[in-house]
């Protein structure tokens, strides 16, 4: 009599079990868009500091090669990557007609997010550009 009572229970316990997975899973996605979102505001920002630290560094230095390299480094302290940068920096020191162009780019770290780049059908070229920001930032003091 008590074993059937028992065996009657038994989707209980596996009911319990796919709504823990359920609830795991849709955590996972919502830490992998919090990462993607925060990655995408960040290298914008990166980027601009980034500017604006060799445009410093030039003001400082007159050094248009060691102004570009402040910027690299510190993208590169910032787990950003340097993809470009131009400058239109004066040699005869007027500040005024100085300018930086900045391009970085970042990369999230992804629980899932990042699998998501082999699906077919245009998907994983859309979560490709996702994943991997750019930003263009221009200071000019």
């Amino acid at each position: 009599m008590r074993l059937s009572r028992w065996r009657q229970q038994d989707g209980f316990v596996r009911e319990a079990v796919q709504i823990a997975a359920v609830i795991v899973i849709l955590a996972v996605l919502v830490l992998d868009g919090v990462a993607v979102i925060q990655t995408s505001l960040g290298v914008r920002q990166n980027a601009t500091d980034a500017a604006n630290q060799a445009l410093t560094t030039y003001v400082q230095t007159e050094n248009v090669e060691m102004a570009m390299q402040s910027a690299s480094t510190f993208l590169k302290l910032h787990d950003a990557t340097l993809l470009r940068s131009e400058s239109a920096l004066t040699k005869n020191y007027d500040p005024s007609q100085s300018r930086v162009t900045v391009t970085a780019a970042k990369t999230p770290h992804t629980y899932v997010f990042h699998y998501f780049q082999s699906l077919p059908w245009g998907i994983g070229t859309w979560f490709h550009k996702i994943l991997h920001p750019q930003a263009t930032e221009t200071n000019a003091s």
